[in-house]
């Protein structure tokens, strides 16, 4: 009996699988940049996630629904897309390889109106009915939402606070605000790039550990990604042995009590954006060659709910 009974343990622990996802309903989005912001692009007061789709010599700005991932319009085609922004609910910024800002609405994902640029856009920071366009010289210039003329625009981030490549996920530390606590995700600057998180309250440390994780490399520095979603500070990285497996981290951001850790395999082997708006976590991901997809991520159980499908062509 003893001998069945090993014998049914090994059969059973050979059929568990990893984590699956959810096949789109239809043809897969794919993008080859990180570029990630948020709209609503349907009326139905829910953020809607907006990227490129493809995104190498051409590309289309796209709107995907927030709550099912179907695609909902896509722009007509921009050369060399790059720079991306949501300066508002109702409007898109694009700018791509030529020295032109193109403001889409939000709904139909049309043009409002061309600005022309001194140079050509790299970043764009939304202000209080106005933007920030930095160039990829390092210039910048405001622009008006309303008709896109030149004009100062000092409620918007510094120029100097959005330079440098992948500038969002190179901060480190990276810091959120989760269940009125201060969480704060590091990574060293020398050796492996083994991730650490901590919970602060004001000056005081509320607790501090060392996660069973570390910080993807992109360009030989370490990406970090960190949300506060669900009433959770969601972590993205990849396993400590290799460094090749992604794995989504959940901490309780009062006790720093790991609530899940979920490996990802499906995610690929390139971790480009993870974003928080609404109900889920939106994370970019994917391999270089076949490009990235866009996912939405149920913070309270890691698991995917959606791979955002393209829209129909304009």
């Amino acid at each position: 009996m003893a001998a069945v009974g090993i014998g049914f343990a090994v059969m059973f622990f050979a059929r568990v699988e990893p984590p699956q996802e959810p096949a789109p309903r239809a043809r897969p989005l794919s993008t080859q940049l990180d570029a990630l912001c948020f709209v609503d692009a349907n009326g139905d007061d829910a953020p809607d996630p907006v990227l490129w789709q493809d995104g190498k010599t051409r590309g289309r700005v796209v709107a995907i629904d927030g709550r099912s991932g179907q695609g909902i319009w896509a722009s007509r085609e921009i050369e060399e897309p790059d720079a991306l922004a949501c300066p508002d609910p109702n409007m898109v910024l694009a700018g791509g390889g030529d020295a032109a800002l193109r403001a889409l609405d939000a709904r139909t994902g049309k043009e409002r109106w061309v600005a022309n640029l001194p140079g050509v856009p790299d970043e764009i920071a939304g202000g209080n009915g106005c933007a920030t366009v930095v160039m990829k010289d390092g210039t910048a210039t405001g622009i008006k939402l309303e008709g896109g003329a030149a004009a100062d625009c000092p409620t918007a981030p510094q120029p100097s606070a959005i330079t440098g490549q992948f500038w969002e996920r190179k901060k480190n530390p990276q810091v959120v605000q989760a269940g009125g606590v201060e969480v704060v995700l590091t990574v060293p600057t020398e050796g492996p790039p083994r991730l650490t998180a901590e919970g602060r309250r004001g000056s005081e440390s509320l607790w501090k550990k060392e996660l069973a994780a570390r910080a993807p490399l992109s360009g030989g520095r370490p990406d970090l990604f960190l949300v506060s979603s669900g009433g959770a500070a969601v972590v993205v990285g990849v396993d400590v042995v290799n460094g090749t497996e992604p794995r989504i981290i959940a901490l309780d951001p009062v006790s720093g009590a790991v609530r899940y850790e979920r490996a990802a395999a499906y995610l690929g082997d390139r971790l480009t954006a993870a974003k928080a708006s609404g109900p889920y976590v939106y994370v970019v991901s994917g391999a270089a060659v076949s490009g990235a997809a866009l996912r939405a991520i149920d913070p309270a159980t890691g698991e995917t709910a959606w791979r955002a499908t393209t829209p129909p062509s304009p």
